[in-house]
């Protein structure tokens, strides 16, 4: 039987925490881990094998492009972060021309892989990854707000002391500052949101939704503050995904792919519910929103739309 494999191109915080929990997620699994600094590569493969020694085998090793070969998925993680005298246009053309170096060492050894894109601003790349490689949607999917709506839940379980299990409610959008929370379809085990607080004889008010957003935005400002870089959640979010690819779990996740019409607009990367399986993330249905979320949703698909069109330029 083929012992499915994971190459994971950047050997940086999140690249090493997305192998870790990936071995942990599909402890049967061949991951390679593949970075331009090499030592780097080698030194992450060897401490999770270590660590992953502790509870049963692993095939975790560094390697090069060419170790790609036949991957089923490719995770993305390598790119630069944004300095503080540049824009997010410069991220972007930056971040551009080295998703467009990995992919022509990648694109014609692994032909039939899935991609999966953590490399900011993630929605700009996953769409110009898609338009360069000229795949079907599915197979390229950004990490979009799958972390930003896990972040919500875990907010929204400390106010209600409920297990994040049984609270829905998503970030739609950007991932990033024009990303939304749909509040008009979060509820709580299967209880609308609302109604749930009702019941305890308490309100959801527009100021605490607000606050809630505004928490879950500057989640990422704060780990990073405290500790230099987010990485154990992006790297879960990764993991989640790979393991419904490999394991075809048909599990919804708010993930990101290049949608063929978003609030009138065509060909735009946002992050909506997705059916993942083997055969990568669908979009099955376009969620019901409130006017107020049509409007949010729309900015965001424009922005977005602009900001991939900025970015082609750079392929």
């Amino acid at each position: 039987m083929k012992i499915p494999k994971v190459a994971i191109i950047g050997a940086g915080m999140v690249g090493g925490s997305t192998a870790l929990l990936v071995h942990a997620y599909v402890p049967i699994s061949e991951i390679v881990i593949i970075d331009i600094d090499q030592g780097r590569a080698q030194g992450q493969a060897a401490d999770i094998t270590h660590a992953c020694a502790l509870w049963g085998a692993a095939h975790i090793r560094a390697g090069d492009f060419k170790d790609a070969a036949d991957a089923d998925i490719i995770v993305i993680t390598a790119g630069v972060v944004m300095k503080q005298d540049e824009t997010r246009l410069d991220l972007a053309k930056n971040n551009t021309k080295i998703l467009k170096s990995i992919l022509d060492n990648v694109k014609d050894i692994a032909p039939n892989a899935v991609y999966v894109l953590a490399i900011n601003p993630v929605d700009v790349l996953t769409y110009v990854c898609w338009e360069y490689l000229g795949i079907p949607r599915e197979r390229v999917i950004s990490t979009g707000t799958s972390l930003d709506s896990a972040r919500l839940r875990s907010l929204l379980a400390e106010r209600t002391g409920i297990a994040t299990t049984a609270i829905h409610a998503y970030v739609f959008g950007e991932h990033g500052a024009s990303a939304f929370i749909q509040w008009s379809g979060a509820s709580v085990g299967g209880v609308k949101l609302t109604d749930f607080f009702a019941a305890r004889g308490e309100e959801m008010t527009e100021e605490a939704g607000d606050a809630m957003n505004k928490a879950v935005h500057d989640a990422a400002y704060l780990i990073k503050k405290g500790k230099g870089v987010s990485h154990y959640g992006i790297g879960s979010s990764i993991a989640k995904i790979v393991h419904a690819i490999l394991h075809d779990t048909q599990i919804m996740l708010p993930v990101g792919t290049v949608l063929p019409e978003v609030e009138g607009l065509s060909d735009v990367c946002v992050s909506v519910p997705h059916l993942i399986g083997a055969k990568g993330a669908q979009c099955m249905s376009y969620p019901k929103l409130s006017e107020e979320e049509h409007r949010a949703m729309y900015k965001s698909a424009k922005q977005l739309k602009e900001a991939q069109e900025d970015a082609k330029q750079y392929l």
